[in-house]
């Protein structure tokens, strides 16, 4: 049974007790005749300011009845107002907020709530899924292109200058450097001892002889003492080759030193030039611009690393690597902790503040979407029953009035001796 009908069922039941009560001559039978009275007059008035919420009571007292029907827009407007102005406050909401440690909240969800694996997962899936759906070709276009349009800002002449001279001071440089030498010291032997070598140092030793003797018999045997054959100056040139070789291999030696700030210098006196520069800025302008096409090459770079299993690998490791120590961290700095509630709080008031008129709007344009029949079913659906238990409440507390008051005028007839 409804409250509805309970409502009405016991102003009935008081109507009833009235009319059977009326005849009733004694104190007892007045003092429950004026009760039954009361509660009637408090149901009927009660029914009376329940039904005018909603609807004309008896179908046709219209006025100040109707109130929702009547005042539905302005109720909606203050809905709507009630809640931007103390709800959705952006001050109000941040004002509770700061009552809550976010920072904390993040960390103890990411370590004991499972958080942290849920996170890696997430990361995981939509790194997997971007990779799988590249357009590889497209991509590659775009960076051939970005390339090509940005190679004027791209000094190509200084760029290959500098790198140069840093890959000298690099282990690779050095490597590099190692492998020059011993090429050096494998082609000198074979060079040193050729026909050429052995014609040119001959016929120097001849000019020189003749030069240093001049037919004199002490000089000539003092310049065969000293033994200047070709064999024994190629032999010589060998060892000095080998010797310092020797110490141009040695990282600490003052040989190695001296040849790589010779090698830096020309290096950087090279960069100097006129004729370096133009050159480098040809060959820029050949490969970059009318043969050489990045696409595809950026392709197949691309492809190869998205396809290769082991590349997926070690990209999701380092993803999981970095999201373990950002926690960590967190969990960890204070300062970092302060920096995330802050940025929480902006983030946050930034958005109610934004979106605050949006959500008001259309939460007034959900409501105004009910029609006054709709709107008053909705909230007689919701309320309806506690505004029946106000008819009910007033019957009782009529009936208990009118008994009082009865009770009140009948010790006071009795006193006054009416």
């Amino acid at each position: 049974m409804s409250r509805k009908t309970q409502a009405t069922l016991v102003l009935c039941l008081m109507a009833i007790g009235f009319i059977s009560t009326y005849s009733l001559d004694s104190f007892w039978g007045n003092l429950i005749n004026h009760g039954f009275l009361a509660a009637v007059i408090g149901g009927l008035a009660d029914w009376f300011a329940v039904t005018a919420l909603f609807r004309k009571p008896l179908g046709f007292i219209s006025y100040r009845t109707e109130i929702l029907p009547r005042n539905r827009e302005r109720i909606m407007d203050e809905i709507v107002s009630f809640i931007g102005k103390d709800l959705l406050n952006p001050q109000y909401i941040i004002s509770n907020l700061k009552n809550y440690d976010m920072a904390i909240m993040v960390v103890e969800y990411a370590n004991k709530l499972g958080g942290r694996g849920k996170l890696k997962f997430a990361i995981r899936e939509l790194i997997l899924q971007v990779i799988s759906t590249l357009d590889t070709p497209k991509i590659a276009k775009s960076l051939a292109v970005a390339l090509k349009s940005r190679r004027k800002n791209f000094n190509m002449a200084r760029f290959l200058v500098q790198f140069l001279c840093d890959f000298l001071n690099t282990p690779a440089g050095d490597k590099l450097l190692d492998s020059l030498i011993k090429l050096v010291c494998t082609v000198a032997p074979n060079l040193i001892k050729s026909e050429f070598v052995t014609d040119l140092i001959e016929r120097n030793v001849d000019i020189i002889r003749k030069e240093y003797t001049k037919d004199k018999s002490m000089r000539e045997l003092m310049f065969d003492m000293i033994d200047l054959s070709s064999d024994n100056l190629t032999n010589k040139l060998m060892n000095l080759v080998n010797d310092y070789s020797d110490k141009l291999l040695d990282y600490d030696s003052a040989e190695r030193s001296r040849l790589k700030t010779l090698l830096s210098n020309k290096i950087e006196l090279l960069g100097k030039r006129d004729g370096y520069k133009l050159k480098v800025a040809q060959l820029e302008h050949y490969f970059f611009v009318k043969k050489f096409d990045f696409t595809d090459n950026l392709t197949v770079l691309i492809d190869n690393f998205c396809k290769n299993e082991q590349n997926k690998n070690d990209l999701l490791a380092k993803v999981d690597t970095f999201i373990d120590n950002a926690i960590d961290d967190l969990a960890q700095d204070k300062a970092k902790q302060q920096r995330l509630n802050e940025w929480f709080m902006q983030k946050l008031s930034d958005f109610i503040q934004n979106n605050s008129q949006w959500v008001l709007d259309y939460l007034k344009g959900e409501l105004m979407k009910y029609s006054q029949d709709e709107f008053v079913e909705l909230v007689e659906k919701r309320v309806g029953d506690d505004l029946q238990m106000i008819r009910i409440n007033g019957s009782i507390v009529g009936a208990i009035a009118g008994m009082g008051l009865y009770v009140l005028s009948f010790v006071i007839e009795r006193l006054c001796g009416i």
